[in-house]
């Protein structure tokens, strides 16, 4: 029995010191036992080398085998002492099932607890308490501790949580005992265990060297062992024997010198021998890397500088993280790829170590780095379950239920791929499942469907109904709806019986039964095994053990509440809340998928000590030191009021240490991860983070910098062409071939700027000389031409093929003038909205469109029903126009399209807006009608329209032999104004928003629906009056705003109605004919002023005046925007068969663009800023140069 302690900094060579005094002992003592106990993080790492020690020791370094040491974890010790015993076969129970069974003590408890009752629904709070009774429990604290110390404390926060914690540890350890086995019991056990065993003839090493704290409980097992009989070694991170006093917080080895002093002083209360100090004496590390351990162990105010140039320690700086992680990669490379004359030295991938303090700013980029670099790599941290397939599974499966078939929630179960319909037996083929409820989720958005429309049992009728479409079902429309239905179905059969079945579960056993049969029998199981299947086949061995171990985990949670509370009443809600507490505290157990690979961790971790070449990596002052964050329930102050109450307790009770003490361990902590390099030591930082904000070296870096005169190396993402060191750069084939395209790129940009004067840049030989080498490689040269020729890209689209215009457009273009305008707009977009048919998926919303079909729904219904009853617009009364109205808009909002506006009741209040709106345009309009003789004649008048019985001629351009195009569309409203024997037609087009004629666009192209409506009315005016000798005449096309006004209080100074007239007022251009002009308005027919409801105003000296807006316009100048209309319809055709689809977006103004509201702005890909992409800048035109142009223009001119 004895203590024995090994010292010296982390640049010795511990181990060897430790493998020595084992090797001694063993010669001396063969038949006595050896346990070698090291962190459970890099057992195995030690295992292999402590044995390849004792090989080399006693001269058998081919083949060694030894039964008397047993190199072990604490946990792994356990095992291999107590795996016979009945104490240890009990039932584990996992993290997973820790939280389920917390989160179901809090329930139980929930109207006792004065703090944790409020918090149990707060995702985290679960996990989070399980950390904190681990924290008692490894902290050798009992309930009863707990009880005392709430007693003790004083009233406020911390007496309620030591409250809240007594009552759940109680309940916690009274549930758990002698019925399962927790993983902090495990060490309970142990201590228990070895209290009864004689261990004089054990020997046992700890080796703390590679970190500096031990556990309550483990240094309970230290004790123990040394009170049995155990000759105990440990090695320390420690320079100096601490016997007197504890050291103070904030000095190197705080946490080992305390360490020590806590053992020292029990073996010494104890009477227990304690041999003299042995000190490491060999260095471990490279020259450099031991001066770094002295310097960093000396006082830096004092320190002279190092003579020697330090040529184990680097710097360098990059321009971003993925920059500085490309960096890292390259050298990691190059280091592999040098051959040295003595083997030994040679690197291997598992010689790297990559750290950082946190790896979450990195966490994005290390695959498709690395990847790219094909550099096999190992991330050393644990990963959450939570975001598992079958996690989401579950969730969703039960929140369908809860929420009543919401569309989020069953979306959510579909996408998971777990649960597939079955086709003829066969799970159905992944792709077309895919494709299925992808059109499954566009249906739904756009009809709304949800809730008890997934289980009803009729099928759902897909539709999609276009312009020209004469309302039969295609062939496409029902493949379609098979689809949509195949998922329906399948929702509607699965679901809804599996969720009655389990609402009527007894007990928590019997519902456990059917989820699991439910899933296993739904294929859940089988499509786990076939990712497994598929990432092994990828050779991805981390992926592939994801599925099993996810699965085996659900399972165990299971096997747990069944233990737990399986015999209680079933109830849902418990059940997943239950569920996701598990999964929340679950993880991946991590398994290296080769031997020889880079590992990357986190620089709090503890590291095996065997790594050559170690990078610090973002080595900041944001997190060398850290800032230190707790998230506990007993915060540092809390902590520290109870670490003065402990000593009070009975035995060694030790909590997790504060902020304040791990702040003061930055230091040490930052140095073990120093040393842990043997060779080399890279530090690195990018110069910006993400939000280009400067980052700045870490102080501790600056230091060692001053103190070596490190020389800082700069590396930039992209290459300098003129740069002959290309070194940096120069990865795998992809990698290098990136930078060399960015070489090229940056030569030809540079050789195009217009402002460039000089000779033409010329890149350095050895990029030329890589561009021949990647594109002449046998197996890399094809994608490498392939991509270097992107080079020579242009974004400007490639005219159609006469093949390509007959597929798309055929020999006739029926059509919309809406249509031509976006042609004219750009001819681009164009062709991917009417040649190609890509559009935005419709979505269940109350869009613009819809709510201005409801109005021109109700105005149509409204004055066809006053026709249809003979009473004249301008006669109907208040009471007969709101009767009307009432029944012709319940008629309108009964039809399908407006179903939306009864889904919600947001949607019921925008209703009754919309009927108030309608309201009152109907309103206005009969006051309207009451100043003038022009009246209403139809309404929603069609021409061209294919495939309709009723309506006008199209528009017929020829415009050649084989080809021509057609336009229809839809007159919102006709007028008919009669005069004597003449007769007038106008028309007026209802918009959602302000609307008035505009020439200049009318002259490009961009606004050509009212004079095209105008030609339309025309070529049909026969059809229109009825008789073929009927003068008439065009009055003019007018915008009527749709809007429900806001009146200020100098609105109504001249009246109610008269404000409402003018609000109301139309817009647009009128014929400048005296006789039509003094019928438009009679308040004008004897005197002089402006129009209270058309765009013109009387003179005094009789004549008319069409005011800033150039609303009136003469019989010729109408002909003539009527001629030049047709112009733009037949040069746009041309354009169009021709094959044109130039990426030509208009600009007008400076301001308003063809860009602005375009959906394809990413198929595009327009920038303004390449020299073949620019905006078509049209000259700004006023009403007055329109005209006068076209009165000079002759027939057939290009109108630009």
């Amino acid at each position: 029995m004895s203590l024995q302690f090994v010292l010296g900094p982390a640049k010795m060579d511990h181990r060897r010191t430790m493998v020595a005094q084992l090797v001694a002992t063993l010669m001396a003592k063969p038949q006595d036992q050896f346990f070698y106990l090291v962190p459970n993080h890099i057992k195995f790492d030690t295992e292999v080398d402590v044995l390849n020690r004792l090989a080399q020791a006693f001269g058998q370094p081919d083949l060694y085998a030894q039964t008397q040491v047993q190199v072990f974890s604490f946990t792994r010790l356990a095992w291999y002492l107590m795996k016979n015993e009945a104490a240890y076969q009990v039932p584990r129970l996992s993290a997973a099932g820790i939280d389920m069974l917390l989160y179901r003590i809090l329930q139980r408890h929930a109207d006792e607890l004065r703090l944790f009752g409020g918090e149990i629904s707060q995702t985290g709070f679960v996990t989070q308490l399980a950390r904190e009774i681990n924290e008692l429990q490894t902290a050798n604290l009992q309930p009863e501790d707990v009880v005392q110390l709430a007693a003790n404390a004083q009233a406020g926060d911390l007496q309620a949580k030591l409250h809240d914690l007594a009552i759940v540890y109680k309940d916690f350890v009274a549930a758990t005992a002698d019925k399962y086995l927790k993983p902090a019991d495990i060490l309970v056990q142990l201590n228990a265990y070895l209290r009864r065993q004689d261990l004089h003839g054990t020997h046992v090493y700890v080796e703390l060297a590679g970190f500096a704290q031990l556990p309550a409980q483990e240094q309970g097992i230290v004790t123990t062992m040394l009170e049995q009989g155990a000759d105990v070694t440990i090695s320390l991170m420690l320079d100096h024997k601490v016997v007197d006093r504890a050291p103070e917080n904030g000095t190197l080895f705080y946490q080992s010198g305390r360490l020590y002093y806590r053992l020292y002083q029990y073996a010494r209360i104890r009477q227990i021998p304690v041999s003299q100090d042995i000190y490491a004496e060999t260095p471990r590390v490279a020259p450099g890397l031991v001066a770094l351990d002295d310097f960093w162990r000396g006082q830096p105010q004092a320190a002279t500088g190092y003579e020697e140039p330090n040529t184990n320690v680097h710097l360098f700086r990059t321009d971003s993280r993925q920059t500085e992680l490309a960096q890292v990669g390259r050298m990691i490379r190059a280091m592999v790829a040098k051959k040295h004359a003595d083997p030994a030295d040679d690197y291997h991938y598992r010689d790297f170590l990559i750290m950082t303090r946190h790896l979450d700013a990195y966490q994005t980029m290390l695959a498709p780095t690395f990847h790219e670099l094909e550099i096999p790599y190992f991330v050393d941290l644990q990963r959450s379950m939570a975001d598992h397939p079958l996690v989401e599974l579950i969730n969703a499966l039960f929140d369908i239920d809860a929420q009543q078939y919401q569309y989020r929630d069953v979306m959510r179960v579909l996408k998971t791929e777990l649960l597939m319909p079955n086709i003829n037996g066969q799970p159905m083929d992944r792709q077309a499942y895919r494709q299925a409820v992808d059109l499954t989720e566009n249906f739904i958005l756009k009809s709304g469907y949800h809730g008890q429309r997934w289980v009803q049992r009729e099928d759902w009728q897909y539709f999609q109904l276009t312009e020209g479409d004469a309302g039969v079902e295609t062939d496409q429309n029902a493949e379609i709806s098979r689809q949509i239905n195949l998922i329906h179905h399948f929702v509607a059969e699965t679901l809804p019986p599996f969720f009655k079945k389990m609402r009527q579960a007894p007990d928590g056993k019997a519902a456990v039964t059917l989820l699991v049969n439910f899933l296993t029998s739904q294929g859940v199981t089988d499509q786990l095994l076939a990712w497994r299947d598929q990432a092994l086949d990828r050779q991805d061995v981390r992926a592939a053990a994801e599925p099993e171990q996810t699965w085996q985990t659900f399972c165990g949670m299971l096997d747990e509440y069944v233990t737990i509370l399986g015999a209680e009443p079933f109830e849902i809600t418990d059940f997943l809340a239950l569920l996701q507490a598990g999964f929340e505290g679950a993880s991946y157990s991590q398994i290296p998928s080769t031997l020889d690979q880079v590992l990357i961790s986190e620089s709090g971790m503890v590291q095996s000590q065997d790594h050559k070449v170690v990078f610090m990596v973002g080595a900041t002052d944001l997190v060398m030191p850290d800032r230190i964050m707790t998230n506990n329930l007993l915060s540092d102050v809390d902590k520290e009021n109870l670490q003065l109450t402990l000593s009070s307790l009975d035995g060694d009770h030790y909590l997790n240490d504060s902020a304040v003490v791990q702040l003061g361990d930055e230091s040490c902590l930052n140095y073990l991860a120093f040393l842990s390099a043997r060779r080399h030591l890279f530090f690195s930082a990018p110069l910006k983070d993400d939000q280009e904000t400067d980052l700045n070296w870490s102080n501790y870096v600056r230091r060692i910098q001053r103190q070596f005169n490190l020389r800082e190396h700069t590396y930039l993402g992209t290459p300098d062409p003129t740069n002959a060191d290309a070194r940096p750069f120069v990865g795998t084939k992809r990698r290098t071939i990136s930078h060399v395209i960015q070489v090229y790129r940056d030569v030809l940009t540079t050789n195009t700027d217009r402002n460039r004067v000089g000779a033409p840049l010329q890149p350095a030989p050895v990029w030329v000389w890589l561009r021949q080498q990647l594109t002449r490689d046998p197996q890399f040269g094809e994608l490498a031409r392939q991509l270097m020729a992107g080079l020579s890209y242009r974004n400007q689209p490639v005219k159609l093929t006469p093949a390509s215009v007959e597929a798309l457009y055929g020999h006739q273009i029926y059509t919309s003038i809406s249509k031509l305008e976006e042609f004219y707009r750009n001819q681009y977009a164009y062709f991917l909205k009417y040649g190609l048919k890509l559009r935005e998926r419709d979505v269940f919303e109350l869009s613009a469109a819809s709510t201005g079909e409801f109005f021109h729904a109700v105005l149509d219904g409204l004055i066809k029903a006053l026709r249809s009853d003979q009473i004249p617009l301008a006669q109907a009364s208040d009471q007969q126009l709101g009767q009307y109205l009432e029944t012709v808009t319940r008629q309108i909002l009964d039809q399908p399209q407006f179903t939306i506006l009864t889904s919600s009741n947001r949607m019921a209040y925008l209703q009754r807006q919309l009927i108030n709106t309608v309201r009152q345009i109907a309103f206005a309009i009969r006051n309207q009608s009451k100043l003038s003789a022009a009246e209403p004649k139809q309404t929603e008048i069609l021409f061209g329209n294919v495939g309709k019985e009723h309506g006008l001629k199209a528009l017929d351009f020829q415009i050649d032999a084989t080809h021509s195009v057609h336009v229809r569309g839809k007159i919102d409203r006709l007028d008919q104004i009669q005069v004597a024997d003449q007769s007038y037609l106008g028309i007026v087009d209802y918009k959602s928003s302000q609307h008035k004629f505009d020439f200049q666009e009318a002259y490009y192209g961009l606004a050509m629906q009212m004079l095209t409506y105008l030609d339309a009315v025309l070529h049909n005016e026969q059809a229109l009056v009825g008789s073929d000798q009927a003068a008439v005449k065009l009055a003019g096309a007018l915008y009527m705003h749709i809007q429900n006004p806001t009146l200020k209080p100098k609105d109504i100074q001249g009246g109610f109605e008269a404000a409402l007239l003018k609000k109301n007022k139309y817009k647009g251009i009128l014929l400048d004919d005296p006789q039509l002009l003094e019928h438009l308005d009679s308040e004008l027919q004897q005197g002089n002023g402006t129009s209270k409801v058309y765009p013109f105003a009387r003179k005094k000296d009789g004549s008319y005046s069409g005011g800033r807006a150039a609303s009136l316009v003469t019989n010729d100048q109408l002909e003539r925007l009527l001629q030049h209309n047709s112009q733009l319809i037949i040069a746009a055709a041309e354009a169009i068969f021709a094959g044109e689809i130039q990426l030509n977006p208009i600009r007008l103004n400076d301001k308003t663009t063809a860009l602005q509201y375009s959906p394809y702005l990413s198929i595009m890909q327009f920038d303004a800023m390449l020299a073949e992409n620019a905006y078509r800048d049209l000259p700004p035109l006023s009403a007055k140069q329109v005209l006068d142009l076209l009165k000079t223009q002759k027939g057939g001119e290009n109108h630009e």
